[in-house]
């Protein structure tokens, strides 16, 4: 659903000129489905003092990652957007160690600066490739940290909360953001000439990326913790860019290639040295 989803959105911008536009148009369905769902299975959807990190999560998450992502992505490629987000393993790994849920590795370090030199690659690259921009790379850069953050922040929620749950109740802070960010260019959009096309690709990053992706998510960090669900990301940029192939057209150039092979490499190599050492742990307390 995520990997897709880099296209679908290179599709949506064809028709909707404004990303701050196609954020709220995506914000409201996917809630009011939650919702819905959320009342279907019969869970509270009350605040209390104790959902406040529910909010500030969702701040994080629903609306500053969002704001970021979809800002970068109309200035990049597919690819390049699903190589660059590929670093939030990396990220998630260092707040992890920052936050206590995971023990200080230097093989996780390593492999993180390994990561970070092929974004740079696909980075920068960007910048001379007629597709994207310095800034879109940037953007996007900056909305796997804050991805990354947003999954730490998740942990001791979805261990109190369903993800599914905690994904409904978190979503209101973010339109904080999205209102003031996207609520004059919503009147702009062509509503009676959007396409087939446009309404079946609103309707993947509303439900299929937004729900059933986020909800998923949420399940694996509940079930497994940040760090290790985070390797969704080993997946994302393949497909992402397989699709960007068969659906727009766009092969992969030999910086791209280069910069996702060194990504995956240096994820790998940080998530093997968190699971050794996680290992090595359990033995010695054991």
């Amino acid at each position: 659903m995520w990997g897709f989803n880099f296209v679908a959105l290179k599709l949506l911008y064809l028709q909707f000129k404004s990303p701050a536009a196609l954020a709220i148009v995506r914000f409201v369905p996917m809630y009011l489905l939650l919702v819905a769902i959320c009342r279907w299975r019969g869970e509270s959807l009350k605040y209390s003092k104790e959902t406040l990190p529910v909010l500030w999560q969702g701040f994080v998450a629903m609306g500053v990652y969002m704001l970021l992502f979809l800002e970068g992505m109309a200035r990049t490629s597919a690819a390049e957007g699903a190589i660059i987000l590929a670093t939030a393993p990396v990220f998630s790994a260092i707040f992890s160690v920052i936050a206590k849920q995971e023990p200080f590795t230097p093989g996780a370090i390593l492999g993180a600066l390994i990561a970070f030199a092929g974004a740079a690659v696909v980075i920068f690259s960007g910048a001379h490739d007629g597709q994207s921009s310095l800034k879109g790379n940037l953007l996007l850069l900056g909305s796997a940290i804050t991805w990354a953050y947003g999954a730490i922040l998740s942990k001791p929620l979805v261990n109190k909360y369903s993800p599914i749950q905690s994904l409904t109740l978190s979503m209101p802070a973010g339109v904080l953001l999205l209102v003031p960010y996207g609520g004059l260019d919503l009147i702009k959009v062509p509503w009676s000439s959007l396409s087939t096309q446009t309404w079946l690709m609103l309707l993947h990053v509303t439900v299929g990326a937004g729900i059933i992706g986020f909800v998923g998510f949420y399940e694996g960090v509940k079930k497994i913790g940040p760090a290790p669900a985070m390797l969704y990301q080993y997946f994302v940029p393949v497909i992402a860019a397989t699709s960007a192939y068969f659906v727009l057209h766009q092969a992969l150039n030999v910086h791209l290639s280069l910069g996702l092979v060194i990504v995956i490499f240096g994820v790998a190599l940080a998530s093997r040295a968190r699971y050794m050492a996680a290992q090595r742990l359990k033995l010695a307390t054991s």
